[in-house]
């Protein structure tokens, strides 16, 4: 049984999550062959990245690593308070493994969440995703041109799509909660050259900067967590006639009944299509409210 528990950290609407089934571990060993993991990796976790394991790994499997590592099940404590009561309910709920099961219970639990350990241990090999490879201006230049413009991506990453905003906008904010992923950013900015791009700590739902600061916002593959938040925090920060764009990595066209496309519709949002290389996926973009 995988429990839910409220972190401060509300049900996703756009949920990439398998737990239970393990299937996104899979994933991750075909994105990153070369990679090799253990449950030390586990100690590199963010507050926030311990707030979502509820949804991304599997409550028996986690239970039976913590029965086995006290000092992580202390860590995650230390560093999210909150989680103190789902870590003792699954402590009490499931029991110990033997050796075997141990084993496959740690392998499982770091490769569900091998992409957040990569962000943090390896962000040269997350940086180098052929998913990154397309054009953020060729993709907005249908809804907006980000010549001169003040832009925000939220949830930046390693900085793809930043970057090569910055070539055109006037100003770039880069968003984003990886201690990591933040300083690489940074580092891979000052060798380019760039010095119109600001890095930020962030995140969708409270974004750091002043009302109707922005011109653009764009995001990729990163909004959804906590929908209604982030969406009234977008019409916070973005102009009157301002945009917000939001490249969701997903099929088009959408299932009618998927909560993201619901929800984005319903606040004024119009699906579009952008392409990942061959891939057709979809956009969602408005313009916001005068």
């Amino acid at each position: 049984m995988t429990i839910h528990l409220q972190f401060d950290w509300a049900p996703r609407i756009r949920s990439r999550t398998v737990a239970g089934s393990m299937g996104y571990a899979a994933h991750c060993r075909r994105l990153f062959p070369s990679l090799e993991l253990d449950t030390s990796d586990l100690y590199l976790l963010e507050w926030f990245q311990i707030a979502g394991l509820p949804e991304r790994v599997p409550g028996r499997e986690l239970a039976q690593v913590l029965h086995a590592h006290p000092k992580l099940a202390a860590f995650l404590i230390s560093r999210h308070p909150p989680a103190a009561a789902y870590v003792d309910q699954l402590l009490t709920e499931h029991e110990p493994a033997d050796a075997e099961e141990l084993l496959a219970a740690e392998t499982a639990v770091v490769w569900e969440i091998a992409e957040w350990i990569v962000y943090q241990r390896e962000p040269q090999m997350y940086d180098a995703l052929s998913v990154h490879e397309w054009d953020i201006v060729a993709a907005t230049a249908d809804v907006v041109a980000l010549g001169g413009k003040v832009v925000l991506d939220a949830g930046a990453g390693s900085g793809h799509a930043a970057l090569k905003a910055a070539s055109h906008a006037a100003t770039v904010f880069a968003m984003e909660p990886v201690t990591t992923l933040r300083r690489y950013l940074r580092d891979k900015a000052a060798r380019l050259g760039i010095e119109n791009l600001l890095v930020v700590d962030g995140f969708l739902d409270a974004i750091p900067l002043p009302q109707d600061s922005l011109d653009v916002i764009f995001t990729c593959r990163a909004i959804g967590w906590r929908l209604q938040h982030e969406m009234r925090e977008i019409d916070r920060v973005v102009k009157p006639d301002g945009f917000a764009i939001h490249f969701t990595g997903l099929p088009y066209p959408a299932d009618p009944d998927d909560p993201l496309h619901t929800a984005l519709l319903a606040d004024g949002y119009r699906e579009a299509t952008y392409q990942e290389g061959v891939t057709t996926q979809r956009k969602y973009w408005k313009r916001c409210d005068a």
